[in-house]
C-alpha cells in the first residue's frame, strides 16, 4: 500500500511541476520550487518510522484525508497569489535576461560592515562556552547556543549575513575569486554552532544569487567538468557537515524511533514527514487547538511588540518536534479559512520580492534571498511572517544605504541617431538639354 500511495504521490508531483513550468517557465518560479521541497515529506509520510516516545505517539498514526485537502487549498491560494503579481507586473518585469544585475555596493564599507558583524559573532561565540562543543551533552549545547544572543545587539550580527551575500554578488559580478572568501567565512562560522538553518539559509543564498546572475554562474562555477565535481564535492561535504553537526549535539546519539539507522530517522524528520503529521494531527483534532486567535499570527511583526509573546504558541501542542510547517499559523488565526489566507498573502510578497531583486541593489538582492528562504523553509515554519525577517531586512536597508555607491557612473542615454541631410537633388532633364 505505501509503495502504491508513494508512486501516486510523486506523480502527482510531477503533473504539478509540468503545469508550474507550462504557467512559468523560470528558475525564479516559487511554485516549482515549494512542490520540490514538500516533495520528500509527501512521500516520506508514506514511509513513516515508529516513534518509541510517549511524546511523539501522535506521529504514529495514519494520515488523515483532511491533509490532503488542506494542502490542495493552500496550494491554490498560493499559486493565485503569485498569479496575482505577475499578471499585474509590466511585460519582462521577471525577465533575467533583460537588464545586467549589479550590486552597487562600496567595497571598503561592505567589508567594514561584514567586519563588525564577524566581530560580533566571535565575541558573542567566546563567550558562549560552544567552543567545548566536544565535552558537551546534548543540553550543554543547547544552553550554549542560547548564550549566543546578545540582545539587541545580535542583530547587528546580521551585518555578517548580509556582507557575505554582497560580496557573493560581487563575486558573481567581477569574476574575482576573493569576493567568494567572506561567504566561506560566514558559513565556517555558523557550522561552528552547530546551527543548520543559518548554514542552509546562506547555501541558498548562493543559489538564488546564482540565478540571478545567470551566465556569470554558468562560466565561474559549472563551464567545465573540473568546476563541476568541484561545486558537486562542496555539496556532499556540506551535506556530511550537517550529519557531523547532529551528531555533535548529540541529536543521532539516541533514537527516538524504531529505524534500523538513525539516519532513516533524521531523513523523515528532516524531510518534512513529521511537519506534515503534525499538521495532519492537528486538523482532524487528536491533537488539541486554542480557540482561533483571528489574526494575530499573521499580523505578529507588528503584534509580536504589542501583546504577551507567551500567546505565540502556535506548535504549544507538538511536543519535542515542534514543526508543523506554515501552515499551522493560518490555522491557529483563521482555522479552515487561515489555509486561504496566509498562503495568499506569502505568494503576493514572495512574488514581489523575487520582482524587486531583479532591479538589482543589496536590500533587492536580500528580499530575493528572502523570498526563496521562506519557500525553502515553508515545510517547516512561517517565514514572511516571523518578526526577525523583516528585523533582518530593516537592517539590509540600513546595509545599502551605508554602502551603497552613490559615485558609480550612471550609464547615459542612448543618443538620438538622426539621419545625415542628402545633398539637393538636381532637376533632371532630357537627353539634348541642359539641366536646371
Amino acid at each position: 500500500m505505501a509503495i502504491i500511495a508513494t508512486l501516486l504521490t510523486i506523480s502527482g508531483c510531477l503533473v504539478l511541476l509540468f503545469i508550474s513550468q507550462l504557467w512559468w517557465r523560470s528558475y525564479l518560479n516559487p511554485i516549482t520550487l515549494g512542490i520540490l521541497v514538500w516533495l520528500p515529506g509527501m512521500v516520506m509520510i508514506h514511509w513513516p518510522p515508529f516513534f518509541l516516545s510517549p511524546l511523539y505517539i501522535h506521529l504514529n498514526r495514519s494520515v488523515h484525508p483532511l491533509l490532503y485537502l488542506a494542502l490542495a487549498i493552500a496550494l491554490a491560494s498560493f499559486w493565485a497569489g503569485c498569479a496575482l503579481v505577475k499578471m499585474l507586473s509590466k511585460p519582462g518585469a521577471f525577465d533575467l535576461s533583460a537588464r545586467p544585475l549589479s550590486v552597487n555596493v562600496n567595497t571598503p564599507r561592505l567589508l567594514a560592515l561584514f567586519a563588525l558583524g564577524l566581530a560580533l559573532f566571535a565575541f558573542s561565540y567566546l563567550r558562549s562556552g560552544l567552543m567545548g562543543f566536544a565535552t558537551l551533552d546534548e543540553k550543554g549545547v543547547a544552553e550554549a547556543q542560547v548564550s549566543l544572543h546578545l540582545g539587541s545587539l545580535s542583530f547587528l550580527m546580521f551585518f555578517l549575513n548580509i556582507g557575505a551575500i554582497g560580496f557573493f554578488a560581487r563575486f558573481l559580478e567581477t569574476g574575482r575569486w576573493h569576493f567568494a572568501i567572506p561567504m566561506a567565512i560566514a558559513v565556517g562560522c555558523y557550522c561552528l554552532t552547530l546551527q543548520k538553518s543559518p548554514v542552509v539559509q546562506l547555501l541558498g543564498a548562493c543559489l538564488v544569487l546564482a540565478v540571478l546572475y545567470p551566465k556569470a554562474s554558468h562560466y565561474l562555477l559549472w563551464r567545465t567538468t573540473a568546476h563541476r565535481a568541484v561545486i558537486v564535492g562542496l555539496a556532499f561535504l556540506m551535506v556530511v557537515t550537517m550529519l557531523s553537526m547532529n551528531f555533535a549535539r548529540g541529536i543521532s546519539a539516541v533514537q527516538m524511533t524504531a529505524a534500523a539507522s538513525p539516519v532513516t530517522e533524521q531523513i523523515y524528520i528532516y524531510s518534512g514527514g513529521s511537519a506534515l503529521m503534525n499538521m495532519s494531527t492537528t486538523i482532524e483534532g487528536y491533537l488539541p487547538s486554542d480557540p482561533p486567535t483571528m489574526g494575530l499570527y499573521l499580523a505578529r511583526p507588528l503584534t509580536w511588540y504589542l501583546v504577551d509573546r507567551s500567546q505565540f504558541v502556535a506548535g504549544a501542542y507538538v511536543e519535542g518536534i515542534n514543526a508543523p510547517t506554515y501552515l499551522i499559523y493560518g490555522w491557529v488565526d483563521f482555522r479552515w479559512f487561515g489555509f486561504f489566507i496566509l498562503p495568499l498573502v506569502t505568494g503576493i510578497l514572495v512574488m514581489l520580492f523575487l520582482r524587486s531583486a531583479l532591479k538589482g541593489g543589496l536590500i533587492q538582492i536580500m528580499l530575493g534571498v528572502t523570498a526563496v528562504r521562506v519557500v525553502i523553509f515553508s515545510s517547516a515554519t512561517d517565514v514572511i511572517l516571523d518578526p526577525t525577517t523583516w528585523i533582518l531586512l530593516g537592517v539590509s536597508l540600513i546595509a545599502h544605504v551605508a554602502t551603497r555607491d552613490y559615485r558609480a557612473a550612471k550609464i547615459p542615454p542612448a543618443p538620438r541617431m538622426r539621419p545625415a541631410r542628402l545633398p539637393a537633388r538636381r532637376a533632371y532633364a532630357p537627353p539634348g538639354r541642359p539641366s536646371s
